[in-house]
């Protein structure tokens, strides 16, 4: 079965099934009527023809295959392989395991330490892809690959899974360039020792922030908010947080959160711009 649509050639990391006529299709296009779907019209004309709907006469058997019982991992495999961000999710996943597993040493080659920008240029350039798939923790992980399992293949869906990589890429570095721009301000400021940062936030709010310019009218719930609010104001209300928390000190990388929502925005107005995102979801 293939991943993508039949009708419209979406990457659909779950494709439909038509029963009438074998092919795959993405949510939008799974009835048959969304995809004029040949097997229904030649069912309609055998129905019409023999004026009843179950053609006994014809013989017709079903045999059902007998699956492999590695189906369900093959399965597995293929959702991911058909959606970029559910990839991102699993690797994020696993990168979580190896933390706890190799201990001290995976956290210190691969998180982001702004002082490298003096000692360990090169390093730095590395961690500031590889922060993106740790995390300081469960709740932290938690939270980030919610953002990312709801938001990611909506925004994947409707600009592609290349130009999904590159949002979530670029706008993940640009937060991370962020939060080291900001720490090492605070430093000569204050003389306040920078930390190491960890985790996909600026990325993800990065996803957020674009999906936002081309869709402004989604609307989703927040979990203490029992409201339904549009994309757009759930975005602006999520900054005013960070910015609030920004002026009180907090220790979350909130500046990496900004950087990463404002690099979203300008690739979500790029994207608009050129008129390469999908209309109609």
């Amino acid at each position: 079965m293939s991943n993508e649509c039949d009708y419209c050639h979406f990457r659909e990391p779950m494709p439909f099934t038509c029963k009438f006529c074998g092919g795959s299709f993405c949510y939008n296009h799974r009835l048959p009527e969304s995809h004029n779907c040949p097997g229904l019209i030649k069912l309609k004309e055998r129905v019409h023809e023999s004026g009843t709907f179950y053609p006994h006469d014809q013989g017709l058997t079903f045999k059902k295959e007998r699956q492999s019982p590695f189906h369900p991992v093959f399965k597995a495999l293929s959702v991911l392989k058909a959606s970029y961000s559910l990839t991102i999710l699993a690797i994020v996943l696993m990168s979580f395991f190896l933390e706890y597993i190799i201990g001290y040493k995976y956290f210190f080659y691969f998180a982001l330490y702004p002082s490298d920008v003096f000692y360990q240029p090169l390093k730095l350039a590395v961690n500031l892809v590889t922060h993106m798939f740790l995390h300081s923790g469960g709740f932290h992980l938690l939270f980030n690959m919610l953002l990312l399992y709801f938001f990611g293949p909506e925004l994947e869906r409707r600009i592609g899974g290349k130009k999904f990589l590159n949002v979530y890429f670029l706008t993940g570095i640009a937060g991370g360039v962020g939060y080291v721009l900001w720490s090492l301000l605070i430093y000569f400021i204050f003389n306040s020792p920078p930390s190491p940062a960890v985790g996909a936030s600026g990325a993800l709010f990065g996803i957020f922030a674009c999906l936002a310019i081309l869709a402004p009218d989604i609307r989703v719930y927040l979990l203490f908010i029992p409201i339904p609010m549009k994309l757009t104001q759930a975005l602006v209300f999520f900054t005013f947080l960070d910015i609030i928390f920004i002026v009180m000190g907090d220790p979350i990388a909130l500046s990496a959160h900004l950087s990463g929502a404002a690099a979203g925005l300008v690739m979500g107005w790029w994207i608009k711009k050129k008129g390469k995102h999908i209309v109609g979801y």
